[in-house]
């Protein structure tokens, strides 16, 4: 517990630190669109963030950025245009951070220390091990540092409209703080079933495991699109911002899922009875037994 702690203090000196760095990017090239210098400062805290990854021997130093950038980013953006906190921005940051909060508390009740690393980058290391150096910079960091800062986008000309409040800000606004609801529950349920099923190679297909294989997921996808509701709400009309929650379904649709059922496949063989079953993201009906035997009759 006691060395968990220590590397835990050293994470979050290790982002107070990509977090200043950051900043001082921003400020260094005012010349530059807003929109472009957020990207700089994105893309030059990732690098920040891969070097010390290096250092440290471990990809998961990346883990937190995830959820811990996006509302620094957007807190950084409403002081910078000055905007005060008017309903409709306070809901679009209040949003943000409760999906961040829980993110990040997940991230941080799962931590161990240095030692352990994410199976994925685990496997990504195997394949091509003399190229993981760069596989960790593009595919594990890089790629999703971009993918979230293309939904901050919308967010951040969210904040210079300042909008009035409509439906849609508010439709918006609950559908970010339900999906982070949604995925609070489905890490207890799934935390819970683990302790209870110790060393043992079992499917959950309870809770809201039962109706969704990944309600996890889906709550984040959710998220991604409340946000874009409420954009829309401040807009009132479909754009380019439209592709920001379509790539990040995308990502969970045709990378994320298919891996991740893949590795459960290769010790859980009954997982194929549970695809058969249940909703791959959307929770729906569970599909008992016995409708599936008339369906394959």
């Amino acid at each position: 517990m006691k060395k968990r702690n220590q590397t835990l203090l050293v994470m979050l000196f290790v982002y107070i630190l990509v977090m200043a760095f950051g900043i001082l990017v921003f400020l260094l090239i005012p010349q530059l669109s807003l929109i472009i210098r957020l990207l700089v400062a994105d893309i030059s805290m990732t690098l920040l963030t891969w070097v010390i990854s290096l250092i440290f021997k471990n990809a998961s130093v990346y883990d937190p950025y995830w959820s811990v950038i996006p509302p620094a980013i957007i807190l950084g953006v409403i002081i910078f245009l000055n905007k005060p906190f008017i309903l409709s921005i306070l809901l679009m940051f209040s949003g943000l951070l409760v999906w961040s909060i829980r993110l990040t508390y997940n991230w941080a009740t799962r931590w161990t220390d240095f030692s352990e690393i994410d199976w994925r980058y685990q496997k990504m290391k195997e394949k091509s091990p003399k190229l993981y150096f760069l596989t960790n910079l593009f595919g594990i960091q890089m790629f999703p540092t971009l993918i979230v800062f293309i939904q901050l986008i919308a967010a951040t000309y969210f904040i210079s409209a300042s909008p009035s409040m409509n439906i849609f800000i508010w439709i918006g606004f609950f559908m970010m703080v339900g999906a982070a609801t949604i995925q609070f529950f489905a890490d207890q349920q799934m935390k819970e079933f683990k302790e209870h099923n110790k060393g043992q190679k079992k499917c959950i297909e309870e809770g809201l495991w039962k109706y969704s294989r990944h309600p996890n997921y889906f709550g984040e996808i959710t998220v991604w699109w409340g946000l874009y509701v409420m954009y829309f709400g401040s807009t009132m009309k479909f754009d380019i911002y439209l592709f920001a929650p379509i790539l990040m379904t995308a990502l969970f649709l045709f990378i994320s899922i298919p891996w991740m059922e893949k590795k459960i496949l290769e010790t859980r063989p009954e997982y194929k009875g549970y695809q058969k079953r249940v909703s791959m993201l959307i929770p729906f009906f569970h599909k008992e037994e016995k409708s599936l035997s008339q369906e394959n009759s």
